[in-house]
């Protein structure tokens, strides 16, 4: 019954007050996307990595990998075209970089070469045309 009584104690004590989070401004409560909120610059990223001509940059990130002299990156971006379009385009780009194809649906394509040089592309519908996830990965 002790026991019950401590728990039952420590349980109340856990319920009370709550915790005080500041307000911030919600962009998407004000029916502006937060891709759209912010575009990012992604400059750096290899020439092997295809980027749709309207793209709005949300995320770009690279980095080092793993493996000693391997680096790889993530791009996500929103575009006016639909998915279909942009992945054919994307499709064409990796293969003009000299990519070969190694997985092909209708919502992602991967490519890449030996160990060198890897990308996947995913996209999907998005209230404007498409959002689209770019992933990359070469050894420098």
């Amino acid at each position: 019954m002790r026991i019950a009584a401590i728990g039952l104690t420590v349980t109340l004590a856990a319920c009370g007050g709550g915790v005080d989070v500041p307000q911030t401004e919600n962009m998407a409560a004000q029916g502006i996307p937060a891709a759209r909120t912010a575009a990012v610059e992604c400059g750096t990223k290899p020439d092997f990595v295809p980027v749709y001509g309207d793209a709005e940059i949300g995320l770009c990130t690279a980095g080092a990998g793993p493996q000693p002299g391997h680096e790889s990156g993530t791009i996500v971006y929103t575009t006016a075209a639909e998915p279909r379009i942009v992945l054919g385009w994307s499709r064409e780009q990796a293969n003009a970089a000299g990519l070969g194809q190694r997985l092909s649906t209708e919502t992602l394509y991967s490519a890449g070469e030996a160990a060198q040089r890897n990308l996947t592309v995913e996209v999907v519908p998005d209230s404007v045309g498409a959002k689209v996830t770019v992933k990359w990965g070469r050894d420098r």
